[in-house]
């Protein structure tokens, strides 16, 4: 290679020599400077939406915090007293209630779907009580569940 470049006349040497400057100019731009920048994009894209997703769970934190300071906690009685007159006026028929030490577990043989979750949000939220568990499995009527378990303490 060397005695073909040494036998080119001084114009076709410069010519190989300023091809090859703009070869190696070329080669780094394709394989350097082009995936270090896409790169760079990709994390910048990742970074803004990790920011927007922050803002948004600050936002939520900050509603959940209002929510939670603004929960009536009105629960006066005993656990099963609290469960069962929640029950009696969402018209929930409770199949069985035991207590365990601190907790409460219920057990409904057929709900609507919707009335359960509109009831376990009074218990939660205007009871002040906790779902510990629950175990719900298909009843036979379309949407609706049977409870085998709710564990709900104060």
């Amino acid at each position: 290679m060397k005695q073909w470049f040494e036998n080119l006349s001084d114009r076709e040497k410069q010519l190989v020599i300023g091809a090859g400057i703009v070869f190696a100019i070329g080669l780094f731009f394709q394989l350097i400077w082009g995936p270090v920048n896409s790169r760079l994009d990709k994390a910048e894209l990742a970074a803004k939406n990790k920011q927007t997703t922050l803002e948004w769970v600050n936002e939520k934190l900050t509603e959940y915090k209002q929510a939670k300071g603004n929960q009536k906690n009105v629960a006066s009685g005993s656990l099963s007293q609290i469960v069962n007159s929640a029950a009696r006026r969402a018209n929930i028929s409770l199949a069985r209630m035991q207590p365990q030490g601190d907790t409460l577990q219920v057990q409904i043989e057929e709900i609507e779907f919707n009335a359960l979750i509109r009831w376990l949000a009074e218990l939660t939220q205007n009871q002040g009580l906790t779902i510990e568990a629950i175990d719900i499995s298909e009843a036979d009527k379309t949407g609706a569940v049977r409870v085998r378990r709710l564990q709900v303490s104060k």
